[in-house]
């Protein structure tokens, strides 16, 4: 099939002039409402789709007419317009389940039907590319847009990419995967340099890609802002050609992010073009393998490499057929007929079921949780009222609703109407615009506990006449802003500490339960607080059905299942790359931002395990309503050592549901590989899978297998993935926390070397 896409590709090239090919490279600019002003676009008025973030220029000549292909965020659903000028239509989309939170599902089925849901609204709506998923590493927890990313480890991450990049394009719509790559800060985002050794790049930054590619094939993948190594990577020629398209085979194009390493190419006087460096960034991008510039506007840029011998017609053709091949896919190529008719309620229960399944419990002391239907709950915290669906940027979704914490706590308990009453009225007194580099969010600060004699007697009065408590802590964050490790942010505001501790210290002393919900973007400190209450549960930001999802888990309609794909650390200092996070100005270069990234492979769990480092809660732990034990874990094949076939390890394992609810888990298998002078992690994970809904007493075999490659560091010196010769021990376990599993050995007869790369790449 690719080889009839690129020979359409190269028929229609043949038919294009030089000006043509230079649109299809340059997107239409920001003014994406001026179509008859701007005729490249090829684009009819009616078949404009509002609020989508840009364009693919089309073609119109004698011999081609291909339209313009639209192009919309987003991460958590896709973003457009819910109004149009002309008619008293709406349209929204579905807000799902940010990544953060579709992660800790471990669940790749349940995603790739998330995904299916988010194609299916995209093509609908007319839509050709989704400009997702966000599949960056969690390297630190404070980055700002931790929300749309997966997690701090690339198996997970990829393996979620995967997912979600079938399930878009299983309709015939394109996947982005982005942002390409060690784009783990948004602080000063277009003039940061992300210092990374080759061997972090390719076990830990370029891994998740590299699975996603391999596994999925997108249609496209973004570059993000930032340099890589001293070069945007958008430049980088061994980045984008030698690496993602010689070693991974990736057959799509590749596109810049909306002004991405071309903020200088923003002027319009190129009249010293040939004599500065800094104005051939277009240029340089089209060389590297960066096939289509967003949000564009600089066919003007490009012409002028070509008319000085910096571009040649044939690094043009080059991209213009890469972005061929893909575009023939697309409904607007194809001129399918759409009617903006998603089955928006269908998509709003799979939101609701994916939250649910994904939200992780903390903490649950005595089994405080699950609380009956029916039972009396006094909920406190502003948040409830104004609970948070996702984050701001490009990973917000107009959806047609939000299901509040209190609306969803509300429909299945009997609220304290007093206590719910105040904060009604608090939020509606108190709250105000937030502003976001992008946008604004409405907000209030938590009122205080202390003189507020108000509050204190709701406290009192609830805790006599309630059957428990529970209090939602949120935290809001977004594109272009990182977070920080201060009160408010990444600490407890004085308030909220005030709070809980009233509220614990009332209902403890008349022997009743106390829940915190996190309704939060990202890691939020737990330390200082989690032994006041009795039960936490991490619902990060659900979508349009979080208030539903939380009272499913609070009720028991659900069994949590969720799991973290990121660590809590004890503290922030403790996070290894607190030293260098966001970055420090360069001393050469005051306008750059140099971010080291010292702990080199040493991210996340890697580094608290193998410091022996203790933490809050273990990447991959999660509670249950239910226990599950680990029986008859075995080897049932082994070929690592064979030089022939597909060489790779595979575990079996007995998981038996002890409790008595029914309930899922996640069964995670990690690798100790043998110390080297390269040096390893104390174990990494290397696949995981999810049961099966076991009954009580239920019991199923599940089986995972690991490849040579997915075992195999990278060796910079000899520029290959090598397995190298020794023991490898093995663990088959319900979290990161290994400390009671028994290992298998496996044993590597002789260092096997199982991939060769680029040398000298990504220096």
């Amino acid at each position: 099939m690719d080889n009839h896409y690129q020979h359409r590709a190269n028929e229609l090239l043949a038919h294009m002039s030089l000006s043509d090919k230079l649109d299809l490279l340059s997107g239409p600019g920001m003014d994406l409402t001026n179509y008859s002003g701007n005729p490249a676009i090829n684009l009819d008025a009616e078949l404009a789709v509002e609020g989508v973030a840009g364009y693919i220029n089309g073609v119109n000549n004698e011999a081609v007419n291909i339209p313009a292909i639209k192009l919309a965020d987003g991460p958590a659903g896709l973003r457009i317009a819910p109004t149009r000028e002309g008619t008293d239509a709406t349209f929204y989309a579905t807000s799902w389940p940010i990544g953060s939170l579709l992660a800790s599902s471990w669940d790749t089925q349940l995603v790739e039907e998330v995904g299916k849901a988010a194609g299916d609204e995209v093509k609908r709506y007319g839509v050709d590319f989704l400009l997702a998923p966000g599949m960056n590493i969690q390297r630190n927890p404070l980055a700002g847009r931790n929300f749309e990313y997966y997690s701090e480890d690339p198996i997970v991450s990829g393996e979620m990419a995967v997912a979600m990049v079938k399930g878009i394009q299983s309709n015939g719509v394109g996947a982005t995967i982005k942002h390409f790559v060690a784009n783990n800060a948004e602080t000063n985002r277009f003039f940061s340099d992300s210092q990374v050794s080759p061997r972090a790049l390719r076990e830990i930054y370029l891994r998740g890609f590299q699975i996603a590619v391999t596994e999925a094939q997108p249609w496209a993948v973004m570059t993000s802002y930032n340099k890589l190594n001293g070069a945007y990577t958008g430049h980088r020629h061994d980045l984008l050609t030698e690496v993602l398209r010689g070693e991974w085979g990736f057959k799509g194009f590749v596109m810049s992010d909306w002004f991405a390493s071309n903020v200088s190419g923003l002027a319009t006087d190129f009249s010293h073009y040939a004599t500065e460096p800094d104005h051939q960034s277009a240029a340089l991008q089209i060389k590297a393998g960066n096939d289509l510039i967003e949000p564009g506007g600089l066919k003007a840029d490009l012409q002028a490499s070509f008319d000085c011998g910096e571009l040649s017609e044939a690094d043009i053709d080059r991209s213009v057929v890469a972005i061929l091949m893909q575009i023939q896919k697309t409904p607007s190529f194809k001129q399918l007929t759409y009617h903006n008719d998603p089955d928006l309620n269908a998509h709003g229960k799979l939101a609701r079921q994916a939250a649910a399944e994904s939200m992780v419990l903390l903490k649950n002391t005595d089994q405080a949780l699950p609380y009956s239907a029916g039972a009396t709950l006094a909920s406190f915290g502003t948040v409830q009222i104004n609970t948070l669906k996702g984050g701001t940027g490009s990973g917000e979704v107009n959806s047609q609703q939000v299901i509040t914490i209190a609306q969803g706590l509300e429909d299945t308990f009997q609220l304290n109407q007093s206590v719910m009453q105040y904060y009604q009225e608090y939020w509606q007194e108190n709250q105000y615009e937030k502003q976001a580099l992008l946008g604004k969010y409405p907000f209030a600060d938590e009122p205080p506990v202390a003189d507020n004699t108000v509050l204190q007697r709701l406290i009192r009065d609830a805790a006599q006449h309630d059957h428990a408590a529970v209090i939602t802590i949120g935290r809001q964050a977004g594109e272009g802003e990182d977070r920080t490790a201060t009160r408010g942010d990444y600490l407890l505001s004085a308030h909220e500490l005030a709070l809980i501790e009233a509220v614990s210290e009332a209902f403890h002393q008349v022997n009743k339960t106390v829940t915190v919900i996190l309704n939060v973007n990202g890691v939020v400190d737990t330390y200082e607080w989690q032994d006041k209450v009795d039960g936490i549960l991490m619902a990060y930001m659900g979508g349009q059905q979080t208030g539903y999802a939380v009272a499913d888990l609070l009720s028991g309609k659900v069994t949590p299942s969720g799991k973290l794909a990121q660590t809590i650390p004890m503290a922030y200092q403790d996070v290894p790359s607190a030293p260098t996070f966001p970055g420090e100005k360069d001393k050469q270069n005051p306008t750059m931002t140099q971010v080291d990234y010292h702990e080199d492979i040493l991210v996340g769990y890697r580094y608290y395990s193998t410091k022996k480092k203790p933490v809050a809660y273990p990447f991959g732990f999660g509670l249950s309503y239910t226990d599950f034990q680990y029986d008859d874990v075995a080897i049932t094949h082994n070929s690592l050592n064979s030089k022939e076939g597909r060489a790779e390890l595979t575990l079996s394992a007995t998981i038996t549901n002890t409790g008595k609810m029914a309930g899922k888990d996640v069964v995670q298998l990690y690798v100790a590989a043998p110390q080297t002078p390269l040096g390893a992690p104390a174990y990494e994970l290397k696949a995981f899978t999810k049961t099966a809904q076991l009954s009580a007493g239920e019991r199923c075999t599940v089986t995972m297998s690991v490849t040579q490659q997915r075992l195999a560091s990278f060796n910079p010196e000899r520029n290959v993935w090598v397995l190298v010769a020794g023991d490898y021990h093995v663990y088959v376990a319900p979290s990161s926390d290994l400390s009671e599993v028994t290992a298998l050995t496996v044993h590597i007869e002789h260092d096997i070397v199982v991939e060769h790369t680029t040398k000298g790449a990504l220096t």
